[in-house]
């Protein structure tokens, strides 16, 4: 792929990003709940007993920043932690009920988004897409 094709595409995957983060904040009855701390949500979800530091190595972001997000989640009820007891730096995550209810309760409003993301593309470049995001993924 040539720099200005490789340019061309970053700059879209940029703004849908952006887009994507403007669209994805969603009010609860604490406050707002960011796309960033959904997924936190989602991969302790997947995960039980995940600790904070294998989060924080599949995020990709800086220690603080994850800590800051767990600790809200922890404070709205939506993720309980626990210290090891093998090793006292350790700490492990849980998603609780109340943080399942949540991501039931968001996923329709995500699946919402989505269609009207996709809204112009047929469902033959959906699935394209789909494949095409899949690939990057993995």
């Amino acid at each position: 792929m040539s720099e200005v094709n490789t340019r061309h595409v970053c700059r879209h995957i940029y703004l849908l990003n952006a887009k994507i983060d403007h669209l994805t904040s969603f009010n609860t009855d604490e406050g707002r709940v960011s796309r960033e701390q959904l997924y936190i949500l989602e991969i302790i979800a997947e995960e039980p007993d995940i600790t904070q530091k294998e989060l924080i190595s599949k995020m990709k972001k800086e220690q603080t920043a994850v800590s800051r997000a767990v600790q809200k989640m922890v404070d709205y009820g939506y993720i309980r932690k626990s210290q090891s007891k093998e090793d006292l730096r350790a700490t492990y995550l849980q998603i609780s009920d109340r943080g399942l209810e949540l991501i039931d309760t968001l996923d329709d409003e995500i699946c919402e988004l989505t269609d009207d993301l996709l809204k112009d593309l047929s469902k033959e470049e959906v699935k394209n897409l789909t494949e095409i995001l899949e690939k990057i993924h993995h």
